[in-house]
């Protein structure tokens, strides 16, 4: 019995060891500023989110699992995604929130936007919540000329 406790006892503080660092993807995104309060929504395809926004969405991609266009509005660019399932827009936002944009998310659809005021103004619209990783935050957001 002696001979396995150092064993058991090398297993036990290595879990622990694990255990105390909580993985990037699954930490609780923290902000960098005072968002508005988070607001009833309801599930949107980019067409209709195109059309709170105001423009004409350019297809940049369709999957399986989500449908991703962008447009712009007298200088401001947008970023318009719809996805199928809940988990197939947690799992796309999991890695997108690293780049430090602000997102505007709602029922299976997420917005981003080159200016904050006005997803702040879209939120109003479209309802959602406006997230952001403050560890990525202070311009390198995504890039949204398309380039």
């Amino acid at each position: 019995m002696s001979i396995r406790l150092p064993g058991l006892a090398a297993i036990a503080a290595a879990l622990v060891v694990a255990g105390c660092s909580v993985p990037a993807q699954t930490a609780p995104v923290a902000t960098t500023q005072s968002w508005p309060e988070p607001k009833p929504t309801k599930v949107y395809t980019v067409e209709e989110i195109a059309a709170e926004v105001g423009c004409t969405p350019a297809f940049q991609g369709t999957t399986t699992d989500f449908r991703q266009a962008a447009c712009e509005v007298d200088g401001t660019d947008y970023m318009l995604l719809d996805f199928p399932t809940a988990e197939g827009q947690e799992a796309w936002f999991e890695y997108a929130i690293l780049y430090g944009s602000p997102y505007l998310v709602g029922e299976r659809w997420i917005l981003t936007s080159s200016s904050s005021e006005e997803m702040i103004k879209l939120q109003d619209k479209l309802g959602g919540r406006i997230e952001q990783d403050k560890e990525m935050s202070g311009g390198h957001g995504m890039d949204m000329s398309g380039s």
